[in-house]
């Protein structure tokens, strides 16, 4: 009992550890929040008038109101008219396009491609090289004789805007004309036969899944040409490199070209429009089998094959190395196929030691090391040795 009076006692003289501030000041009373904050606001523009905020703002902006219409209306030349004007075509675009989802951009038929391009268009009607088209998109005129072809082959003429056509090329040099047309079916071939020097023709073997058939083909005869070119493709990846040298090829006068089925790039409508529509008119197969296609064409076509690029120092290239010099007059004695390789690595190893010869252009000039140029692009050599085998 005397302890608990003792320990009662003693915390009526022991202060506590926190000490509330302006206690005794405050009292009873509460403290909050709000009576911290200043009690002073400013004063609006119409309480100083004595009006209220509607009345203020019509006597004091109705006049910018009134010429911001007048200016809509005279379009008139004024900065504050011209930025209305573009404010109003503005919205009328984003409206147009206000239903938008994200399946719009996608194409509306997968087993279509959409060949874009004057130059590749026209190609693409005249050579009627594919299985058939459905219909020509287009924005503003056309040509006549586009019209002309279009109407001849029954093609549903849609007029539409621009940005459908970028969505149709994925933003290409469409030159407002699109063609929806089936992908170009390149026929598979196994060897290049012998060629006929007075029927100007030569020999390939197609493959129809597990079957062949003998073809012929015809083949340009001029001076300094008496026998075929091909020029075959090894591992292009990329399409542009691609459709420029399909480009020089057909204006340089190449009779076919030959790609890699599973290494080259697809002949897309990249491609087309790259190559100015030459992939619509030039012979184009594919090979399945490289290596076999270079054996048996040598064997029973007596083809010679010529790789381009850089070829390592070893037993297999001893005694094949050629100039570019050397090429001229070589298509006045035998058929001969360019072989190209990819745009990095070049011809794969297999098929250097497989031709018959190997060709490299030469340096105009030393390596530098404040510059990284150390070869040509893959589409101006190939125009450059063909150039040497053609003249």
């Amino acid at each position: 009992m005397n302890q608990l009076v003792l320990k009662r006692s003693v915390s009526n003289f022991v202060k506590p550890a926190v000490k509330v501030p302006n206690e005794q000041r405050l009292g009873s009373k509460a403290s909050t929040f709000d009576r911290n904050l200043p009690k002073e606001r400013r004063i609006k523009a119409w309480e100083k008038a004595g009006e209220d905020k509607e009345s203020w703002f019509k006597r004091k902006y109705a006049h910018v109101h009134a010429r911001d219409i007048r200016n809509n209306d005279t379009r008139g030349s004024s900065s504050l008219g011209r930025a209305t004007n573009f404010k109003h075509q503005h919205q009328e675009h984003r409206t147009k396009f206000g239903n938008r989802n994200m399946l719009s951009s996608l194409k509306p038929n997968p087993l279509m491609e959409y060949v874009y391009g004057t130059n590749s268009v026209l190609s693409a009607l005249r050579a009627e090289k594919r299985e058939y088209f459905t219909r020509l998109l287009h924005y503003g005129s056309l040509s006549q004789e586009i019209q002309h072809l279009a109407r001849s082959k029954n093609l549903a003429l849609e007029s539409v805007d621009k940005h459908r056509l970028n969505l149709l090329t994925n933003y290409g040099v469409h030159n407002n004309i699109v063609l929806e047309t089936k992908p170009l079916q390149l026929p598979e071939i196994k060897s290049i036969g012998a060629c006929n020097v007075e029927s100007q023709t030569f020999s390939y073997l197609e493959s129809f899944y597990d079957e062949s058939q003998k073809r012929e083909s015809t083949f340009i005869v001029k001076d300094g040409k008496h026998f075929p070119l091909g020029l075959f493709l090894d591992e292009v990846v990329d399409p542009h490199n691609l459709g420029a040298i399909i480009r020089s090829a057909y204006f340089l006068g190449v009779d076919f070209v030959v790609l890699s089925r599973r290494n080259c790039a697809p002949l897309t409508p990249v491609v087309s429009k790259t190559s100015s529509g030459a992939t619509e008119v030039l012979p184009i197969f594919t090979v399945d089998k490289p290596l076999d296609f270079f054996t048996r064409s040598q064997a029973e076509g007596g083809w010679t094959f010529v790789t381009a690029g850089v070829s390592k120092d070893d037993k297999f290239t001893q005694n094949k190395k050629i100039t570019p010099q050397d090429l001229n007059g070589m298509l006045q004695e035998l058929p001969v196929m360019l072989v190209v390789g990819n745009e990095g690595s070049g011809v794969r190893t297999n098929l250097q030691r497989r031709s018959d010869f190997l060709v490299e252009i030469p340096r105009g000039r030393q390596t530098s090391r404040t510059c990284s140029v150390d070869s040509l692009n893959v589409s101006v050599a190939t125009a450059i040795l063909l150039n040497a085998l053609l003249n």
